[in-house]
């Protein structure tokens, strides 16, 4: 009788240890999350801009889900702009980025930021722009358009759709500010 009990018990112990009913990614084709997540493209040994992430979902073929996406643009290897937000996406297909949610640039080389709700970079155009309502501020002016803006990725050229504009309070304030 030992010996069968010695015989069962390492059969009766495989048995309690099967995993075949635990998590595999094959069961769970849908779930492909990654944390701190980086994207980026190079040309000439630098990099031209960078995408980050807290975490981002690959599980749909043709984009990544974004959470707290923080796209950096670069000019000649220097960090130029940041673009910030609570949630993005990113197109494979077309290489296009779209921040939302407290969506923010600030520019390093021009000395500005832009809000809006959501901002877009098409990164084959070099180019961001905003559909709805966009706040810039420089300096002590802000510039609100109600249409949206449309810039290069180095925030030089800003076209501004539907504008309205706050001045300083006084002529001391405008000319104390370096534009």
């Amino acid at each position: 009788m030992k010996r069968i009990f010695l015989f069962l018990a390492p059969l009766l112990y495989l048995a309690a240890c099967d995993t075949s009913k635990e998590f595999a990614p094959d069961e769970n084709a849908g779930m492909q999350l990654a944390k701190k997540v980086s994207i980026f493209e190079s040309q000439d040994s630098q990099k031209k801009w960078v995408l980050r992430a807290e975490a981002v979902d690959f599980s749909d073929l043709q984009h990544a889900t974004l959470k707290n996406p923080d796209l950096l643009l670069k000019e000649d290897g220097k960090d130029s702009a940041s673009v910030t937000g609570q949630t993005g996406t990113f197109n494979y297909a077309s290489k296009k980025v779209s921040i939302e949610g407290n969506a923010r640039i600030q520019s390093f080389a021009e000395n500005l930021i832009i809000t809006a709700d959501r901002f877009f970079y098409d990164v084959n155009k070099n180019r961001i722009w905003s559909n709805d309502k966009t706040t810039i501020i420089r300096g002590g002016v802000k510039v609100t358009a109600k249409g949206g803006v449309v810039t290069d990725s180095k925030l030089k050229n800003i076209e501004i759709k539907k504008q309205t504009t706050s001045l300083p309070q006084n002529i001391s304030e405008l000319n104390s500010q370096t534009l």
